[in-house]
């Protein structure tokens, strides 16, 4: 599982609940909010959706959404991951080198 940095994935009783579960938390490095893999790689698809209809209820835009969301495939789902781990990997190389020049 990917965590960010905000307080609520910080408090101690969600790292002992993942813990008691043997989830493994991949650190979040820090100042790098957008690299929450539905941040990069769901939002964007369904995004693109909402963007191309003209909706008259909330509940059009929830069914549109869900809609997009179940229709994602196994390998659009391994494609984000495995994207969303390649950014993180530029990432961590940029920040430690920016940080370690400072």
């Amino acid at each position: 599982m990917q965590q960010d940095n905000a307080p609520a994935h910080n408090a101690l009783s969600v790292k002992q609940f993942l813990a008691n579960k043997n989830i493994t938390v991949l650190e979040h490095p820090p100042y790098s909010p957008d690299l929450a893999p539905c941040d990069f790689c769901l939002f964007p698809k369904i995004k693109s959706v909402l963007n191309e209809n003209h909706f008259v209820s909330v509940e059009n835009v929830t069914a549109k959404a869900a809609e997009k969301s179940n229709s994602l495939t196994v390998q659009d789902l391994t494609n984000c991951f495995e994207n969303w781990q390649h950014l993180m990997e530029a990432t961590v190389v940029i920040e430690f080198f920016v940080f370690d020049t400072l």
